[in-house]
């Protein structure tokens, strides 16, 4: 009886110390998926942030009255392609230029130079060189406007970049996300392992399968859930430290959050270990040892 005794406990501090490697393990793997979720954020952002740099010159005719110029600029900010139209003001801009050049041209030439210019910004969406083409045809077309300029070249450069980086950005995530269902797949098949001789012992008094099965599945869901909950701890921490670039998380996002951690690590939990309890219902018993 007292052999039973101190058996026992060691097998309840056994049972503890695998049930808490597994959260660890589960935890970690969930946390690093969560991390792949982040780099693709971040990735586009970053895209966006590119785009968001995209402008359109569009120089307007020279005899235009004020009245003349605020209608064209209205009627090329109502293009559902532009996110802001700003009329640069040919004299602010000689004066700016001749500050920067320390002498008056003006003066000299008797006259500014320079044309109004509205200077569009261009929505993330429709950044691209060819959808670039047709908003600018459509420039062309808007009357009062004289010629439209844009950097071609560069947002091409832009898009090939990002064309080439997508599908290796792409493959390095599946390839991660691979390694990580292994691991937690690994982490729910040794917590299973330590209990496979409780399986066959089951097995001996006549329990079904899906009796056998039940309580693992419990323990796994439980444990892949508590492991969600703490990987979404970790994640949130790092979103906050990102919130400048991916902005301000509200409540309902950060509770559906929690919810698709702890819902993923439930499932992947049961889901790992009813596999891995199938497995040891069909195992011989010299496979056991």
């Amino acid at each position: 009886m007292a052999g039973a005794r101190k058996s026992q406990p060691r097998r309840s501090r056994a049972q503890l110390t695998t049930q808490f490697t597994t959260v660890v393990g589960m935890s970690l793997t969930l946390f690093l998926l969560g991390m792949l979720g982040l780099a693709g954020l971040l990735g586009q952002w970053a895209t966006v942030q590119l785009k968001q740099r995209v402008h359109v010159q569009v120089y307007l005719q020279r005899e235009m009255t004020q009245a003349q110029i605020d209608g064209t600029r209205l009627a090329l900010a109502a293009d559902p392609s532009v996110a802001a139209a700003t009329y640069l003001d040919p004299e602010e801009a000689a004066s700016e230029l001749e500050a920067e050049l320390g002498e008056s041209f003006v003066s000299f030439l008797g006259y500014v130079p320079l044309p109004p210019v509205v200077d569009v910004v261009v929505r993330p969406n429709h950044a691209t060189p060819e959808a670039l083409a047709e908003v600018a045809a459509r420039f062309e077309a808007t009357q009062g406007v004289a010629d439209v300029s844009w950097n071609g070249d560069l947002l091409s450069a832009m898009q090939a970049g990002i064309d080439r980086l997508m599908p290796v950005l792409m493959g390095a995530a599946g390839l991660c996300l691979l390694i990580a269902l292994a691991l937690l797949n690994n982490t729910i098949r040794l917590t299973v392992f330590a209990r496979r001789f409780l399986i066959r012992n089951m097995q001996l008094v006549g329990a079904r399968p899906r009796l056998v099965r039940r309580p693992f599945v419990v323990q796994g869901l439980l444990l892949g859930a508590t492991s969600g909950l703490i990987a979404f701890a970790g994640t949130l921490g790092i979103l906050t430290w990102f919130q400048a670039q991916l902005g301000t998380m509200s409540l309902p996002w950060i509770g559906l959050l929690a919810a698709v951690f702890v819902g993923v690590g439930g499932v992947l939990g049961a889901g790992f270990s009813s596999v891995a309890v199938n497995r040891y219902l069909r195992a011989d018993l010299s496979q056991l040892h």
